[in-house]
């Protein structure tokens, strides 16, 4: 597996700013109990040493709390830049949406290639998932897992709007089960594949869940990859 990068301040800047122009998307993980994802995000603005401002935060999103630790992804073609900041007060914009603020970032920011983020490569077995879409239940493949987000293929061809919530019922290697609610952020048709149908999602877990296994999961794959590819 490839290592992170340590990015300067004049590359961070240039990274930033193609970000913003581009439209990137970011997501925003809450270093709190819970781990909540706050997802869709983009950079509205930045001040090199003072503050990064991001827009995006849905409605039915609660605005996280001043000084709380989080860590900021941010995705720009194949690479995934990560870093660890603090939340200031928010502000609005002229329309009155909520913009998020995050310090400046104190330690140096990591670039990462995306595909080195991705924990079930074509060597590695995906993990088996049963999907609950309301009264329904679906089997599916995990078939990547990311600091941002969770990806899944079926065998059903599923129609589902954005933004619909679904619930993850995996058994972990270790024997750990994990439950937890996820909200589709897009959906694919591979014509083709026997798994056709394929699912991105971001994490929603209740405050409380413990997500420590997920974690391990996460690690022990980022870990067989990196001994299958040196």
């Amino acid at each position: 597996m490839g290592h992170a990068s340590l990015l300067t301040a004049s590359v961070l800047e240039q990274f930033l700013i193609q970000a913003r122009a581009t439209k990137a998307v970011a997501s925003l993980r809450l270093q709190s109990a819970s781990s909540r994802l706050l997802g869709d995000l983009r950079l509205q603005a930045f001040r090199p040493g003072s503050t990064l401002e991001l827009s995006g935060l849905h409605a039915r999103d609660s605005v996280p709390s001043e000084g709380m630790p989080v860590t900021l992804t941010i995705l720009l073609g194949d690479d995934v830049l990560t870093l660890e900041s603090l939340l200031l007060p928010p502000t609005q914009d002229p329309l009155g949406n909520t913009v998020l603020r995050l310090d400046w970032p104190h330690e140096s920011a990591r670039l990462h290639h995306r595909r080195d983020m991705r924990v079930a490569a074509p060597d590695q077995s995906p993990l088996k998932v049963r999907v609950g879409l309301g009264d329904r239940q679906y089997d599916a493949l995990l078939v990547n897992l990311t600091e941002t987000g969770v990806g899944l293929a079926l065998e059903e061809s599923l129609m589902v709007d954005l933004h619909t919530t679904v619930a993850i019922d995996a058994e972990l290697p270790d024997g750990t089960v994990l439950r937890c609610p996820a909200e589709v952020k897009h959906l694919t048709y591979l014509e083709g594949q026997d798994y056709p149908t394929r699912l991105g999602l971001v994490l929603t877990p209740a405050p409380g869940t413990d997500l420590e296994p997920i974690h391990r999961f996460i690690q022990a794959r980022r870990t067989d990859r990196s001994h299958t590819t040196r």
